[in-house]
């Protein structure tokens, strides 16, 4: 299973609602949100990992700025802001994120 945090700026309810459906629509990924300020602790399985990032991209899509103020980190690396990188090389970023669990 990868671990990481999404670090995303305070959503109203309706954009959290989204996000949480989002991700509840791919199997084996689990989501929490962490802080108030945004980062939600999200857990997914290498299988899946694909379905994952094509989803948050498609929801970041959904909203004005989302992809350019959402970013990605793990185990104390530099964030990936998502706007700024292809879902490719998320996934690429993400997949150094292992951790077992």
């Amino acid at each position: 299973m990868l671990t990481f945090t999404l670090h995303i700026p305070k959503l109203t309810e309706e954009q959290q609602i989204q996000l949480e459906e989002t991700l509840l629509k791919v199997p084996q990924v689990d989501a929490f949100v962490l802080t108030e300020a945004g980062d939600v602790e999200i857990t997914s399985g290498k299988e899946t990992l694909r379905d994952m990032a094509a989803a948050l991209y498609s929801w970041a899509s959904n909203y004005t700025g989302m992809l350019l103020s959402a970013s990605v980190s793990c185990h104390g690396k530099e964030p990936m802001v998502l706007g700024k990188h292809s879902p490719n090389e998320m996934m690429h970023y993400l997949v150094t994120c292992h951790t077992v669990r």
